[in-house]
């Protein structure tokens, strides 16, 4: 009966989209099993592949739906235990524009066969003013994943793998949260101030020191002088010659 119901909603919602002109764009294999809708508590698994791992889906949903209440901001697991037509990086993105069509949400898509991981996020870029409050700037988004992923055991079993994944993914969006939200400390502040201070003095100094050089006379611009021209008649030789000329005779004879 629940497969029954599963099948129906499916082609209720394929129906849906037909008739709004949109199944023709959809990806093969939404187009062939149906948009799921988003997993109420954060976690679809319809393979059942928690089920060896008692409470995993609890522990990973609490963390996420505590994300949402808080933050707006929503993170969805699906699990798949074979993916044909297409791969876990494209079906996450796909389920990202379905499942998160504001931006303000991750979606994570595991193929339990060769434990491939897929990440589906808003990429055109940071949020604007009118953006979703839950909305995450494209590079925080990817440093809080890359730091997810470091910080998880690759060499655990699969199901403890992804709980431990989502843990990491959930803490990592959180803390960006609380500190976007945090208040700019004091001493912060006055170390930007400080700062903004210093570069207004370096650039004070710069130009006290530049004009100190240009005043050098090595610096300076080397000035030529030239005698004037003085229209005089030439005498004794000397072009511009003029006034008394006296001659003094020294030696015998010469009756000085």
């Amino acid at each position: 009966m629940r497969r029954l119901h599963h099948w129906l909603a499916a082609g209720i919602i394929w129906g849906v989209l037909l008739l709004t002109g949109f199944g023709q764009s959809l990806p093969d294999w939404l187009a062939k099993n149906g948009v799921p809708k988003p997993p109420d508590f954060g976690v679809r698994d319809e393979s059942g592949f928690f089920n060896r791992n008692t409470g995993a889906i609890k522990r990973i949903s609490d963390p996420l739906r505590k994300l949402e209440a808080e933050h707006g901001f929503k993170i969805y697991l699906m699990v798949e235990p074979v993916l044909i037509a297409t791969n876990a990086n494209e079906l996450a993105a796909q389920l990202q524009q379905y499942w998160v069509p504001e931006g303000d949400g991750l979606v994570v898509v595991f193929e339990t066969d060769n434990r491939s991981l897929g990440f589906g996020r808003d990429v055109d870029g940071p949020p604007d003013e009118n953006a979703a409050a839950g909305s995450v700037p494209t590079h925080e988004t990817a440093t809080i994943l890359m730091r997810a992923r470091e910080a998880t055991d690759p060499n655990l079993s699969p199901e403890a793998y992804i709980e431990s994944l989502m843990m990491n993914l959930a803490d990592g969006f959180n803390n960006y949260f609380e500190k976007r939200a945090a208040p700019i400390p004091a001493t912060r502040a006055l170390r930007l101030g400080a700062l903004v201070v210093g570069a207004l003095a370096l650039l004070a100094l710069g130009a006290i020191i530049i004009g100190a050089l240009i005043r050098l006379p090595s610096m300076a611009a080397r000035k030529t002088y030239r005698f004037p021209i003085v229209d005089r008649p030439e005498r004794l030789g000397a072009p511009c010659g003029g006034g008394n000329v006296t001659v003094r005779k020294f030696g015998p004879g010469s009756g000085t």
